[in-house]
């Protein structure tokens, strides 16, 4: 949930007070809290054009609003409030979340192709400023032929209190005294779920003390496709699927967890590596994933979307010393705290969008123009 929290560490900086979320508040009430500067239109007044047209809630939104961010892309209310802000001659702030990259444009192809030729690019050509979440994703933006200023600003995360283990005992006693590795993720094949479950078919047997969890709700009916693979190798009672997990339980699992791994084909910029960078959990990521931190802190392994090199990962992590990995687990804490914290980046979009209003250009965040 990166969006809300943005909003809600942008609206911390008592600059920009009145801040439009377009999502349903009942799915993000956790995220936002009862912040009365907070403002979300209803779910059922999105992905109309009518606003366009008739006027109505975003058009209205858009009008009062000095500033729009747009978040994500291909999806109905993205153009429609792209267009009232034009109309509305109001600046736009636009961030892709990892939709412009090669694998994701791939995805659907002929339909995006299409999409981007009579809608979509031609939206993004308006907006005063492009925000990306890596420098990668900054190419991009440039590949996809977008000129706009560039601005570089991750995803942030809060920074936990130290939780008990308990709930996630409680809720999944098959991992007392065992190794955790921790999936935590939507169950995509994007997310190189196949490969991590191919490769701990590989590693399994040789960690008897080790047991794979896999938390994350179901994307695209990609789990039972996933549950087959388990179940094919053999693997049902060293595999935990959790579905969905959010507060106490979620921190309560990190805080389980011996290894994150993410073995993803394409990531914009990945809030669950974040959580567990912060929870003081080791990483094992894929170069796809678009941070270099973490090898340049030691606080994990960078590796490519392969088997082979998913099981090697997993292997040596499991056969290190707990001491190792908990020196891992603490370089990570420190990387999150001086680079990710949310207030910092609420600072950093404060100030950008203190920039198109006409203030001066800011120091605190990269600019490609």
């Amino acid at each position: 949930m990166s969006v809300p929290a943005l909003v809600r560490a942008t609206a911390a900086t008592n600059r920009y007070n009145n801040l439009l979320l377009q999502m349903d508040r009942r799915a993000i009430s956790g995220a936002l809290g009862q912040d009365s500067r907070l403002q979300t239109i209803p779910q059922s007044a999105l992905g109309t054009y009518a606003n366009i047209v008739f006027g109505g809630e975003i058009d209205n939104a858009v009008r009062r609003s000095d500033v729009i961010h747009v978040h994500g892309l291909w999806q109905a209310h993205c153009i429609t409030t792209g267009l009232a802000a034009k109309r509305r001659r109001k600046p736009l702030v636009v961030s892709a979340h990892g939709m412009l990259e090669p694998w994701a444009l791939r995805n659907k192809h002929w339909k995006k192709w299409i999409y981007s030729l009579l809608v979509e690019r031609p939206n993004l050509r308006h907006a005063a400023v492009l925000r990306a979440l890596t420098r990668s994703e900054a190419c991009d933006y440039r590949t996809y032929g977008l000129s706009n200023p560039i601005v570089i600003i991750p995803n942030g995360v809060d920074i936990p209190s130290k939780t008990s283990t308990s709930l996630c005992y409680t809720s999944w006693p098959e991992l007392r005294g065992r190794q955790v590795v921790l999936y935590l993720s939507r169950i995509h094949y994007k997310k190189g779920i196949d490969l991590l479950v191919k490769a701990w078919a590989t590693v399994a047997q040789q960690f008897t003390d080790a047991h794979l969890v896999i938390a994350g709700p179901d994307f695209e009916k990609t789990r039972p496709i996933i549950e087959q693979l388990v179940r094919e190798r053999s693997l049902s009672n060293r595999v935990t699927f959790t579905g969905a997990v959010f507060g106490d339980v979620k921190a309560s699992l990190l805080n389980a967890a011996s290894v994150f791994v993410l073995p993803s084909h394409s990531e914009g910029f990945s809030i669950a590596v974040l959580e567990s960078l912060a929870a003081g959990v080791p990483v094992i990521i894929t170069k796809e994933c678009n941070f270099p931190d973490v090898t340049e802190s030691e606080s994990g392994w960078v590796i490519s979307p392969d088997v082979v090199q998913v099981a090697g990962a997993l292997k040596e992590a499991l056969e290190s010393p707990r001491s190792d990995l908990e020196a891992r687990g603490q370089r990570g804490m420190q990387l999150v705290r001086c680079k990710y914290s949310w207030s910092y980046i609420g600072q950093q979009m404060a100030d950008v969008y203190d920039w198109i209003l006409g203030g001066a250009r800011p120091n605190s965040v990269e600019i490609l123009d």
